[in-house]
């Protein structure tokens, strides 16, 4: 049994994901393809546009056979974070061989050997880190430059492309389990941050077409049964728009604590804090807490972790949630039974506090896209027929 697994938001599922997932499966040659997803709150550490079952349903109508969610204090994290629940899922499924990924076509020659420098720094490595730290840049500049100086034939701005600082993780997360999943890059084609109309849009450019109400633009951004969902979700108030929860976070930061969370250290908790009173919503706080070494994307997550109270942050996430897959894929889910690792379907029968916390996640959501916290509770399984 071949399985490709794929880590993602799909928020919205566009045309370069349906590219994506038919590369992944041709390239692994792979009998089933598991997408493992990010919940509630997503790596940007924003709250996603689309409910989490609403993107698991876009998954299996695109290619997809199974889909898992991970845990929000995996989703909504930095890229090394981020990439260590993902794998740790598939890992964890005892039957996954290969990791399909996007990255930016000029990336992908140098993603082993960056992978291999990150794992064992070199003196220079070590010192252009220290150097660039010690200038006030944030972690993630600091580490691009010392990489750009160790590798001067990769392009310079390679090291700071979204794809490719996720495509890195993965192979790091892969080393440290000693894994046998095969990665496999897919060229990525169009901008991840673009706005305008492209032949393979980003999810980004999809989400402001949604917003402003450009239907036209969001329908030739995806598949007609993608549009379907997205139809559905916007007519019945499934969408969950930025500010919607503002006033909530400014209230939570008032009080004056802080959960503690892996965002909240070198003084960024007492940063926030202070700069609370002084805004009035989410969009004018980050104006005044973010500096060059608290980047936008940290406070962001940051500020949703104070939201939702996360407080567990294991290593490894020790179970997934079971979102919905085709019944093609039975033979699929006994192999992955047989191993052991943990997939939840009901999480209102479990005692897990991890789960407690992902649910609360999904219930502060709810809130936000106007609903009542207890319809995160009402998403069934989601069973799909070929």
């Amino acid at each position: 049994m071949r399985v490709c697994g794929i880590i993602a938001e799909y928020d919205p599922f566009h045309l370069g994901h349906l590219h994506h997932i038919r590369k992944a499966r041709e390239q692994s040659g792979a009998d089933y393809v598991v997408a493992v997803l990010g919940c509630a709150f997503s790596q940007r550490g924003e709250a996603m546009l689309f409910a989490t079952h609403d993107r698991a349903k876009m998954a299996l109508l695109s290619g997809a056979d199974l889909v898992l969610g991970m845990p929000v204090s995996f989703s909504c994290a930095q890229a090394n974070r981020f990439a260590a629940g993902g794998v740790g899922i598939l890992n964890s499924l005892g039957v996954v061989s290969h990791l399909s990924f996007g990255c930016e076509p000029s990336g992908i020659p140098y993603l082993q050997p960056t992978a291999d420098l990150l794992h064992r720094p070199s003196p220079l490595f070590t010192a252009r880190l220290k150097k660039a730290l010690s200038a006030g840049h944030s972690f993630a500049k600091a580490q691009g430059m010392a990489l750009a100086a160790c590798l001067p034939e990769a392009p310079q701005e390679v090291f700071s492309l979204p794809n490719f600082i996720l495509g890195i993780s993965y192979l790091l997360a892969i080393r440290r389990l000693d894994s046998v999943i095969k990665p496999l890059p897919v060229p990525r084609q169009g901008d991840y941050h673009a706005q305008g109309q492209e032949a393979l849009p980003s999810a980004t450019s999809v989400r402001a077409a949604l917003r402003q109400g450009a239907w036209p633009g969001v329908a030739a951004s995806v598949s007609e049964q993608v549009m379907a969902v997205i139809r559905d979700a916007a007519e019945k108030g499934r969408l969950h728009f930025p500010h919607a929860l503002d006033s909530l976070l400014i209230g939570q930061l008032l009080q004056k604590r802080l959960s503690p969370s892996p965002e909240h250290s070198e003084g960024l908790d007492q940063r926030i804090l202070g700069m609370a009173g002084r805004a009035s919503s989410r969009e004018e706080l980050l104006g005044l807490v973010c500096t060059r070494r608290y980047t936008r994307a940290r406070v962001n997550r940051a500020l949703s972790h104070a939201l939702l109270g996360l407080r567990l942050f294991p290593a490894s996430p020790p179970h997934a949630r079971l979102l919905g897959f085709k019944s093609s894929a039975v033979p699929l889910l006994k192999a992955i039974k047989t191993g052991g690792f943990p997939l939840i379907d009901r999480p209102g029968k479990s005692p897990d506090p991890l789960l407690v916390e992902d649910m609360r996640a999904e219930e502060i959501w709810a809130l936000g896209a106007g609903k009542p916290a207890a319809s995160a509770w009402q998403y069934p399984l989601i069973v799909m027929d070929e």
